[in-house]
C-alpha cells in the first residue's frame, strides 16, 4: 500500500467524488485515505478525514504543487535549518542555579534545604526533576519555584536565600 494510485480526474468527476465525501461513512473515508495517499489512515476522525480527502482530490486534479513550492518545501525538512531549545524553565534555572549550590527557604517555621545537583534538585534524600516540583512539595499545594523561592529571570536579583 506504499504506492501512490495516479488519478486522472476532469474537474466535474473531482467535484463529484468531493460530493460523495459528506455522505461517506469512516470506515469507507479511511479507504479512500488509503487509495489516495498510499498509506495506512490512523486517523478515525470523520470531519478531519473530508477535510485532507477534498484537498487531496483538489490537488490531484490541479496537478500537484508548483516547483516553487515544492523546493521550498525541501528547505524547511533541512534539518540544519531546525533549532533546538531546552525547555524554558530549565534555561531560566540553571541561569541562576549552578550545581553544588543549596537554597534555603523558610516556610511554616521550619527551614528547608534544597541541594542543586547535575542531574536536577535533592531534598531531604529525595530526587525532583525540577525546582518547581520540589516547591510543590514542600509547600502541599501547586506553587512556581520564581514565587517560593525567589528565583527569577533575566538578570533579575535572587531575593532568596541562595547561596
Amino acid at each position: 500500500m506504499n504506492t501512490k494510485q495516479k488519478h486522472k480526474w476532469t474537474r466535474a468527476e473531482a467535484d463529484k467524488k468531493i460530493q460523495q465525501l459528506h455522505v461517506m461513512k469512516t470506515r469507507e473515508l479511511r479507504a479512500l485515505w488509503a487509495e489516495l495517499f498510499g498509506d495506512y489512515c490512523y486517523s478515525w476522525n470523520a470531519p478531519f478525514l473530508r477535510r485532507r480527502l477534498e484537498w487531496r482530490i483538489n490537488t490531484l486534479v490541479s496537478g500537484g504543487i508548483t516547483e516553487r513550492a515544492r523546493k521550498r518545501a525541501e528547505e524547511i525538512m533541512d534539518d540544519t535549518l531546525l533549532k533546538v531549545r531546552p525547555w524554558r524553565y530549565k534555561e531560566r534555572e540553571a541561569r541562576h542555579l549552578v550545581a553544588q549550590h543549596s537554597i534555603r527557604k523558610r516556610f511554616r517555621g521550619e527551614m528547608h534545604e534544597v541541594h542543586c545537583c547535575e542531574w536536577g534538585y535533592e531534598y531531604r534524600g529525595m530526587r525532583f526533576a525540577s525546582l518547581s516540583a520540589v516547591a510543590t512539595h514542600i509547600a502541599g499545594y501547586h506553587v512556581s519555584c520564581t514565587k517560593f523561592f525567589g528565583v527569577h529571570t533575566r538578570g533579575e536579583q535572587q531575593k532568596g536565600d541562595a547561596k
